[in-house]
């Protein structure tokens, strides 16, 4: 085998994370389709993500799907991290392996703060602690693979299970911030959660 592909396949393999009910793995260009049926179609999870005015149409709800993964694997190559899929687990269920959303980390648009926690998965997983085993998972994975001292992550200030999810694995509230033109856009400074290195 290629030693170039050799290696690049071991690295993906280094960045699968599996926890008790959970896979993740790095997202690729070929989660576009789940994407958009788990959380760019569903208008009450696209209310708490930007360019939600831009998945009216189906088309639409294709265009940021994509844009979304371009966003979400770039970083793999270029910074050592990603966003993940979050997949379910099971033993001869019909659930295993079914996309359920995404979890992992942006570079951060904050000098000095790190990267951005970002997640989200389909309304029918909300409340079941997914997104909480996920987000503690990638920030184990993160502390222990790099020299990151700081992740922070924001939300609408009206998205409480958002919020409760930030502060179960550890983030604080320490402010609010201007961010995705939030201001601008009439929603307010956002919430900004922090949390450091054990």
């Amino acid at each position: 085998m290629d030693s170039i592909l050799k290696r690049h396949l071991n690295n993906r393999l280094k960045n699968i994370l599996q926890t008790r009910r959970l896979t993740l793995r790095p997202l690729r260009m070929a989660d576009l389709d789940n994407m958009v049926a788990n959380i760019m179609s569903d208008p009450d999870v696209m209310h708490w993500l930007p360019h939600s005015d831009a998945t009216k149409t189906p088309e639409g709800q294709r265009a940021v799907a994509r844009g979304f993964l371009e966003d979400f694997i770039s970083p793999w190559e270029m910074e050592g991290y990603g966003i993940w899929a979050i997949c379910l687990k099971g033993r001869g269920s019909k659930a295993s392996g079914t996309f359920i959303g995404y979890c992992g980390f942006l570079p951060g648009q904050l000098e000095g703060e790190g990267p951005e926690l970002a997640y989200a998965v389909g309304q029918a997983y909300w409340g079941k602690g997914l997104v909480t085993e996920a987000a503690r998972a990638c920030l184990a994975w993160l502390f222990a693979r790099s020299d990151i001292d700081r992740v922070y992550a924001v939300t609408d200030r009206d998205n409480y299970g958002s919020q409760r999810v930030m502060e179960k694995i550890g983030m604080r509230h320490t402010k609010g911030v201007d961010l995705y033109d939030s201001v601008a856009k009439g929603v307010g400074l956002l919430p900004f959660f922090t949390v450091s290195r054990p």
